[in-house]
């Protein structure tokens, strides 16, 4: 099913989410600090494959909804 959002600015979306991302991403990563040493290469290992999988996540759920939007939000 495809359905037209009318009304909404894709560049005030594309930040929205952007922020909000970027506050979860924060909030996990500081937990994951209480439990590992931020200088182990255990966190930096699970630092790296959590962060490229939201990463990945999110714009693939973007690209759903928006189409291709890599150029504008860059």
């Amino acid at each position: 099913m495809r359905g037209i959002i009318q009304g909404v600015d894709i560049l005030d979306t594309l930040h929205f989410i952007a922020k909000k991302n970027k506050r979860f991403q924060a909030s996990f990563l500081k937990d994951l600090e209480e439990i590992l040493n931020p200088k182990s290469s255990e966190y930096k290992l699970i630092r790296k494959l959590y962060l490229d999988a939201q990463n990945t996540y999110t714009r693939s759920i973007l690209r759903i909804i928006f189409g291709d939007v890599e150029d504008l939000i860059n």
